[in-house]
């Protein structure tokens, strides 16, 4: 069996636009400096509490975690609202689903956007049955610590050698690279082909339509 985990945000869905918005607006209700758009979507993949040190340059931990919580609040407000309409990439529903139909193919979620929103993600787009492992901040420490891919290996019974970590940052490369297993990194998402590469990518891609083939190579295994 090979093993393969899927970051979400910039990776399968675009949530740039909201989160961008949604943290710029709590900024401005609490009378902070309000950070640009690109110094938060360069963020985006690290737990949210460690995103809103970062953009405050504190290292205030309960500043941090209140933010966050009023981040999540509000993120909530929209989507109850119908405000918040999360679009997954072209061609990500289409290669999820032949993935999830292989056999010898297990898939997995790691990710820093909380259960709740992985969940929302799954109703909406209805391709959860196909994963056997969700990985979050709710029971993980953030990336790039390689906690999410080891409890998904250790979930799923599946070996280093047979793994890949798919993701749109540096986080992601990092973090499969401290876990033994092989990174492919994607080139539609909020860090560049460079920087994908400099954090341990092993392939980067520039399309879904090349994702099963990067996997087959990385793993040296096809399931066609």
């Amino acid at each position: 069996m090979r093993l393969v985990i899927f970051d979400v945000d910039g990776t399968i869905v675009d949530s740039a636009a909201h989160v961008v918005e949604t943290a710029q607006e709590v900024f401005r209700k609490n009378g902070f400096e309000i950070p640009a758009g690109e110094d938060i979507r360069s963020g985006i993949g690290l737990n949210l509490e460690i995103i809103m040190q970062q953009l405050l340059k504190t290292e205030d931990d309960a500043l941090g975690r209140r933010l966050a919580q009023e981040y999540r609040d509000e993120f909530n407000k929209k989507v109850e609202a119908g405000s918040i309409n999360e679009r997954i990439y072209d061609g990500a529903f289409e290669t999820i689903e032949k993935l999830g139909q292989q056999d010898q193919t297990l898939l997995g979620i790691a990710t820093g956007k909380h259960l709740r929103g992985v969940h929302r993600l799954f109703r909406d787009y209805d391709f959860g049955h196909h994963f056997q492992t969700l990985q979050t901040p709710d029971n993980n420490p953030s990336k790039p610590h390689p906690g999410m891919v080891n409890t998904a290996m250790s979930e799923t019974g599946a070996d280093a050698s047979k793994t890949v970590m798919i993701g749109d940052t540096s986080y992601d490369m990092a973090m499969a690279k401290a876990a033994g297993v092989r990174a492919l990194g994607v080139n539609w998402g909020y860090h560049d082909h460079a920087t994908l590469r400099k954090n341990g990518a092993d392939m980067v891609i520039d399309h879904y339509s090349q994702l099963i083939d990067a996997i087959d190579k990385l793993t040296g295994q096809s399931n066609a």
